[in-house]
């Protein structure tokens, strides 16, 4: 019920933004801004874009060594699968399909996959809003409302990865707790196997080594999504400074948190557009410039997602009843008297 409730707000906030842009906006020059971009440009763009999959996958092996040996070319296709999910599905169900997925291409617990993808997003999201106030501290753009925006999201994502940490670094008293409120049983047993496996997805911050290698590749991430930034706008030949375009990456990547239709549609554009509007972009190039990101962002890393689904013998309704895939329940350790 919760699910269906986000998928219809997601799908009134798309469209309204959608109307919005209808409205607000000359499509008809925003078309012909389009026209004008340099393919060639573009073309660098999208490989470039397309690179950091494989960036993506080195990382989240990290994150998957302790559960089990990943090679980053698998978990570079898992995400690619799951990040087609995002694009064509419903309910964001991208994060859970990846797990689903490498559940059944490796046999590892789901639980701890997906444990290990949202240690992934809070390391994203710990990086961009750390982009977002280095700007926000050398070059301020106008906008009252993007400080607030930046504290907010560092106070979220900071305090999520300290509840990560103290889970990894404080798992067994904290399982030995909960056996002795559950008591035992069955349920008592089920849960806290469910427990244990979402703790071991978060042991790579028990290692300084994994999880440094983690922060560096997070930054070599999401400094290449600058460069794609840049390569774009130099498609339209628009003279931004780079600072602008950090700023621009930053806020759709918290923006894109928002309930959307699938595919970020309507939102990304919004977002874009906005941000841009704070450097002198006309509305019209803008948003030209937006749908160009936006199908840079969607449509390879649909097509490579949907070419390794079918490679896996996955359809896309196995993903998504990924949400009901259960895993099966481990017994949690005794604890001490």
């Amino acid at each position: 019920m919760k699910g269906r409730i986000v998928t219809w707000l997601g799908l009134l906030l798309s469209a309204g933004l959608l109307a919005w842009i209808a409205t607000r906006f000359d499509l008809t020059a925003a078309a012909a801004a389009l026209k004008v971009a340099d393919l060639g440009w573009l073309a660098v763009a999208t490989v470039v874009y397309c690179a950091l999959f494989a960036l993506r996958g080195v990382r989240w092996s990290i994150l998957l060594s302790p559960l089990a040996p990943v090679s980053w070319s698998t978990a570079a296709e898992v995400f690619v699968v799951g990040f087609m999910a995002n694009n064509v599905l419903p309910a964001r169900l991208g994060d859970v399909a990846r797990a689903y997925v490498l559940s059944r291409r490796r046999s590892i617990p789901a639980a701890g996959t997906f444990s290990s993808v949202m240690l992934e997003r809070i390391f994203d999201g710990i990086i961009v809003v750390a982009f977002l106030n280095a700007v926000l501290w050398v070059a301020p753009p106008d906008g009252a409302w993007i400080k607030p925006v930046a504290y907010l999201a560092a106070l979220v994502f900071v305090g999520a990865l300290a509840a990560c940490a103290i889970a990894a670094f404080f798992e067994a008293p904290m399982l030995a707790i909960l056996h002795r409120l559950l008591g035992r049983g069955a349920l008592a047993e089920r849960l806290c196997g469910l427990v244990e496996r979402l703790g071991r997805g978060l042991h790579a911050l028990k290692s300084p080594a994994q999880t440094a290698k983690v922060v560096a590749l997070s930054v070599v991430v999401w400094s290449i999504e600058v460069v794609v930034y840049v390569l774009v706008a130099r498609a339209f030949g628009l003279d931004l400074p780079l600072l602008g375009l950090v700023l621009t990456m930053c806020l759709l990547t918290l923006g894109l948190v928002a309930p959307s239709a699938p595919g970020f549609l309507g939102v990304f554009e919004t977002v874009v557009v906005q941000a841009l509007a704070l450097y002198g972009v006309a509305g019209d190039e803008g948003l030209a410039y937006a749908v160009t990101l936006h199908l840079i962002h969607y449509v390879p890393g649909t097509l490579l997602g949907l070419a390794f689904a079918w490679k896996s013998g996955l359809r896309l309704g196995e993903l998504r009843a990924a949400a009901r895939a259960p895993s099966a329940a481990e017994p949690c350790p005794a604890s001490t008297p």
